[in-house]
C-alpha cells in the first residue's frame, strides 16, 4: 500500500496499523439534522512494545494529551494530511496477544479530543477544551528571571508633606525616603554627608551624619529625621 500512517504523541512516534473515525447528528422526524455534529472516538491498532504510553494514558481519567496523525506517501508522491487531536483522553485500551503472528502483541486504544485540527484548521470543538487551538506554533515568550541581587535604587530627602528639599536647615523635620529592592529583612546603612547641619534619628545623633544598621521592613522606606546646628 502507498500510503503510511503515524502517529505522534509525547514526542514519541508510532506506526498505525489500523484507524478509523466518524462523525454523526442527530435527526428528527424528518430526517434532517438535529443538532450539531457529534465524533466519534479515534480508533487506533499500533504494535505493542514496552511503551506504556497508552496505558498509562488510559488508567488516568483527568489526563489529557496533544497528538497528531500524519497520513503520508511512503514514496513521497504526494501531500501529506495530519489530524491534530487537542485536549484528548484515552477512553478504551487492550491488549491483545496472538501467538502464531508475526507481531506477537498489538495494542487497541480509542481517543476522545477536545478540539480536532485537520490541516492546522479548526473541524470541531468542545467547550471543555484546554488548549486555544489559535495559540499553537506561537513563540512561547519566557519572562526574564527578575535580578535578585539586593540594590538601592534611589534614596532622597522630602520635608513632612512629600515635597522635595535640597537645603535643609536646623529645625527642620525631614523625611528620608529610601527606595530599594530586594532588600527586605536587610541592614542598611547611608552616610548623608551634609558639611553644614548634623542629625537626629530617634533622638540620638547620627555619628559623621551615617544612619547604621537601619532594618529595611518595605521597598520605599520613610525615615523621618531631625536636623540639629552642629557642635
Amino acid at each position: 500500500m502507498g500510503i503510511q500512517a503515524k502517529l505522534f504523541v509525547d514526542n514519541k512516534e508510532f506506526i498505525v496499523e489500523q484507524h478509523y473515525f466518524s462523525f454523526f447528528q442527530n435527526t428528527d422526524h424528518t430526517g434532517r439534522p438535529s443538532n450539531k455534529p457529534i465524533n466519534r472516538t479515534f480508533d487506533f491498532k499500533v504494535h505493542g512494545s514496552k511503551e506504556t504510553t497508552f496505558f498509562e494514558w488510559s488508567i488516568h481519567p483527568d489526563m489529557m494529551k496533544n497528538c497528531k496523525i500524519v497520513f503520508s506517501s511512503r514514496f513521497g508522491t504526494s501531500k501529506s494530511t495530519t489530524i491534530e487531536l487537542l485536549d484528548a483522553y484515552c477512553l478504551h485500551y487492550k491488549l491483545h496477544y496472538q501467538h502464531d503472528s508475526t507481531s506477537a502483541f498489538m495494542v487497541y486504544f480509542s481517543l476522545s479530543p477536545a478540539t480536532i485540527l485537520f490541516n492546522g484548521q479548526e473541524m470541531l470543538s468542545h467547550w471543555w477544551r484546554k488548549t486555544d487551538p489559535t495559540l499553537l506554533g506561537q513563540p512561547i515568550i519566557e519572562r526574564e528571571e527578575e535580578d535578585a541581587e539586593p540594590k538601592v535604587i534611589d534614596y532622597y530627602i522630602t520635608d513632612l508633606n512629600n515635597k522635595r528639599v535640597e537645603n535643609v536647615k536646623p529645625n527642620d523635620k525631614i523625611i528620608l525616603n529610601i527606595h530599594t529592592k530586594n532588600m527586605i529583612d536587610k541592614l542598611f546603612t547611608i552616610n548623608l554627608d551634609n558639611p553644614k547641619v548634623d542629625f537626629k534619628y530617634n533622638g540620638e545623633i547620627l555619628t559623621n551624619d551615617t544612619l547604621k544598621g537601619y532594618l529595611i521592613e518595605k521597598n520605599l522606606e520613610k525615615i523621618e529625621l531631625e536636623v540639629i546646628k552642629q557642635d
